[in-house]
């Protein structure tokens, strides 16, 4: 069983890497051959003239077009209709005196030509004079006709305008083609069948699941017909969507445990590993494919609340390239419930009055991580790197030289919030601006509840930054 990374053999970028064995029992058979003296004929369906005419439409009136010269393979398209009417056509209509309508039915297989007679309708007869047409239908859904001009003038053509565009909405890596009778959607053959490296899984890292997508053209044309596709737990089985593509896909949630996912964890990133199987079928004989997958999610984030010109809670989301992302939330909150945050795009407080800050891990693994406030503190600008200093938080604890500190919640979940009586720093500073430092702690292999000095992960900077006496603005820390 052979090994190989996507691209063709290149290296995966990020950190989302994709590996894929193969095993294949099946062999490529051989290529049509062509006999010697034999004479290759080019396909209409490449090789036509098109009929771009408005006035061919059975709805047109009279006129005086007569089509005695119109020998040879063409292509009806435009507003008129897209192909012949199957039905007698009154007199004086498509733009001349006696209209051409196609007496039987079109094709019902692609790939094949079928001759049919063609009626012109006058001195109320429907089949005043006729001739032969071959016509074939072709992939992409429309018909050429092997057109034998008209036996007199004015005699033209005409065509149905119920029948207009692509009948199909394929996708990017289908083709319209007529089955039974029945335009549909097929695969493009195109690839090869037996080349791995057309296999392209898609990785999609969201913030609370993991998807894994196969286009199924792709499977079908490597001999995948009954195809079954699951997780390490079986449980976990794909289905069907239609985007650009027809894809199989499966999704398992980002934690630990669901759908036999494996987490790994460093200092910067989270790691959620798992294995798609793919089959033909219950039984495996000729194909199996088994593709090991892995999202890593940074554990390092900056978020602030832009409260001056955005609502009062705001969020950012960091992706490093092929990477999951998880999101963190802050908000200011009107009282002690952290229930109510504000609303407004500018918020007045006095120095007597409460600041209530809440933190929050917003989706991601919170049977995992939970949030730790490690360092709160206030500066008198932006510069969250100001010598100046006021220590909220420091070392996950409350500053125990301030009496209106609190922190109600550290450590303990996905949310963190404490609460502190609005100030002002000495001088002509008008603001206040909040930062914190923070981090997720594992509470499976880590301590997250602060006692006095907390070690962890690398941190997060959320910067808040509330004005006193004056509307309340923020900025973010870059």
């Amino acid at each position: 069983m052979a090994t190989i990374e996507l691209a063709s053999g290149k290296y995966i970028t990020s950190r989302a890497k994709i590996l894929i064995s193969l095993k294949k029992v099946q062999q490529q058979g051989n290529p049509a051959v062509v006999s010697n003296g034999s004479s290759v004929c080019s396909d209409p369906c490449s090789s036509h003239t098109v009929l771009d005419n408005y006035w061919r439409s059975t709805s047109y009136g009279s006129g005086s077009n007569c089509d005695s010269d119109k020998r040879g393979w063409y292509r009806f398209v435009g507003s008129g209709g897209e192909r012949m009417p199957e039905t007698c056509v009154p007199i004086n209509r498509c733009n001349t005196h006696a209209p051409i309508w196609l007496d039987g039915s079109h094709p019902s297989q692609d790939d094949s030509i079928v001759t049919r007679i063609s009626c012109a309708h006058w001195d109320g007869n429907c089949c005043r004079w006729s001739s032969n047409v071959q016509v074939k239908a072709c992939v992409g859904g429309y018909y050429v006709y092997k057109l034998e001009g008209t036996p007199e003038c004015s005699l033209t053509y005409c065509t149905d305008p119920a029948y207009i565009g692509d009948p199909c909405s394929c996708n990017a890596d289908e083709v319209c083609k007529l089955v039974n009778g029945t335009w549909g959607c097929q695969c493009t053959q195109e690839l090869n069948s037996f080349d791995i490296s057309n296999l392209q899984p898609e990785l999609d890292c969201g913030t609370d699941h993991i998807k894994i997508s196969i286009s199924k053209c792709q499977l079908e044309t490597m001999g995948f017909q009954n195809i079954i596709m699951h997780l390490t737990d079986n449980g976990c089985f794909g289905f069907e969507e239609r985007r650009n593509r027809t894809l199989v896909s499966v999704v398992t949630p980002t934690q630990a445990g669901q759908c036999g996912t494996q987490l790994t964890k460093n200092e910067t990133h989270a790691t959620y590993s798992n294995t798609l199987y793919v089959a033909d079928g219950m039984v495996i004989r000729e194909n199996e494919i088994n593709i090991n997958f892995n999202c890593s999610y940074p554990l390092e984030m900056k978020v602030s609340l832009e409260t001056a010109i955005q609502p009062i809670v705001s969020s950012l989301n960091i992706s490093l390239g092929g990477t999951g992302k998880f999101t963190i939330r802050m908000a200011l909150y009107q009282d002690l419930n952290y229930t109510s945050p504000y609303e407004e795009s500018r918020v007045v407080l006095s120095t007597d009055a409460m600041l209530y800050v809440g933190v929050m891990l917003d989706d991601g693994d919170t049977s995992q991580f939970v949030v730790v406030m490690k360092n709160c503190y206030a500066t008198p600008t932006e510069n969250a790197m100001d010598p100046l200093k006021y220590f909220i938080i420091q070392n996950s604890c409350s500053n125990p030289r301030d009496s209106t500190v609190t922190v109600s919640e550290n450590g303990v979940s996905a949310h963190g919030q404490f609460a502190l009586q609005v100030f002002k720093f000495v001088g002509s500073h008008n603001l206040v601006y909040l930062h914190c430092e923070i981090h997720l702690c594992d509470v499976h292999a880590e301590a997250c509840k602060p006692v006095s000095t907390i070690y962890g992960l690398h941190a997060s900077w959320i910067t808040l930054l509330v004005p006193v006496l004056m509307a309340l603005a923020c900025h973010a820390f870059a």
